[in-house]
């Protein structure tokens, strides 16, 4: 199989299991409802993100609408010409670009009224009260980190491979 069906594989894997795991947590968990799933310290809960990474800016959903389908045409453009696509490279970019159009269509949803998702669904919760909570998350939020660390992997892998072949 080729680095483009993987990628490809990777990326509706990602973007329909970010889609069913939204829809299912809205359907089966009320606002702010907590479960624990791993004690309290990995949780599942129900919250809308109106703003933009760890809901920073909260109530700038449109902002980060545009600001989400610039990168994600920024990250196609860079896909299609870039001309050393390894595998690593493609299956990063899928990851990007599954969890960027999950997040974009919940922004969509919500602002065209097709369903009432005041922002984007996030659900997964990790730390403790006590200490220290990581702010909400979803599935296209980490296939997101999980791809931009990836992409950090080829940028260091090929920048050492450029130096060793100037060296030479």
């Amino acid at each position: 199989m080729n680095k483009h069906a993987i990628a490809g594989i990777i990326f509706a894997v990602s973007l329909i299991a970010d889609i069913l795991t939204k829809w299912l947590v809205v359907s089966k968990i009320a606002l702010h409802e907590r479960i624990d799933v791993i004690g309290s310290f990995v949780q599942l809960t129900l919250v809308y993100n109106r703003g933009g990474l760890f809901g920073i800016l909260q109530g700038y959903q449109a902002v980060f609408l545009v600001v989400s389908l610039v990168v994600l045409a920024i990250m196609i453009a860079f896909y299609v010409f870039e001309k050393n696509k390894t595998q690593l490279f493609c299956v990063s970019m899928a990851l990007i670009a599954s969890g960027a159009i999950g997040n974009i269509s919940d922004r969509f949803i919500g602002m065209l009224g097709i369903a009432d998702r005041p922002g984007v669904v996030d659900f997964v919760y990790i730390g403790s009260d006590a200490v220290f909570r990581w702010p909400a998350f979803n599935i296209a939020d980490a296939a997101i980190v999980v791809g931009a660390g990836l992409l950090l992997i080829v940028f260091f892998v090929e920048e050492k491979r450029r130096k060793r072949s100037g060296a030479a």
